[in-house]
């Protein structure tokens, strides 16, 4: 029997991470890279639970993203949407039920999306050189924001995650 599948939980988190997006990630910024924590939030809650994150969800997110920060309008939102979409279909795909596969699609989808933000900066005309953007900004970001994503997983986990249904009459395992 599938349990209604409530928003509040994802919702609350987005606000306290864009909240902390807003707040804290400029005052972490490490030469010059500002971590990304509404990206590794939206990444991992789609990798976690596949069945609850929509579309709606990481465009809205993203779109705050770009609206906050000075890239191109839109890119973060096009990214996240894509990204998250594809992310949550191949972890339904391959999901063993190891630590190591949603880690792995996270640091993936972190390097993809960061690489994409970087030629979307490039081709928009934000200034930066092809060196400055893949070089200085996308890898040193992937890196910042696959830890940010590292912190979010356990807690998305423990808050967001749905324990699995045990189907009546089978013996409880523990």
């Amino acid at each position: 029997m599938n349990e209604p599948i409530t928003v509040v939980p994802r919702v609350i988190g987005a606000i306290i991470v864009v909240v902390l997006q807003i707040a804290l990630a400029p005052n972490i910024a490490l030469f010059g890279v500002v971590p990304n924590f509404i990206m590794a939030y939206v990444l991992i809650v789609s990798i976690v639970c596949p069945d609850q994150s929509g579309p709606v969800f990481a465009f809205v997110l993203g779109l705050l993203f770009d609206l906050l920060g000075t890239g191109p309008v839109g890119a973060m939102a096009f990214l996240l949407t894509g990204v998250s979409f594809l992310a949550k279909r191949i972890f339904m795909l391959v999901n063993n039920d190891t630590l190591f596969m949603p880690l792995l699609l996270a640091a993936i989808s972190t390097l993809v999306i960061e690489l994409l933000y970087a030629a979307f900066m490039m081709a928009f005309g934000a200034g930066v050189s092809a060196l400055d953007a893949f070089v200085f900004r996308a890898l040193p970001g992937t890196v910042y924001n696959f830890l940010a994503a590292l912190i979010f997983y356990p807690i998305v986990v423990r808050f967001l995650a749905q324990p699995i249904q045990q189907q009546p009459g089978t013996p409880h395992l523990r």
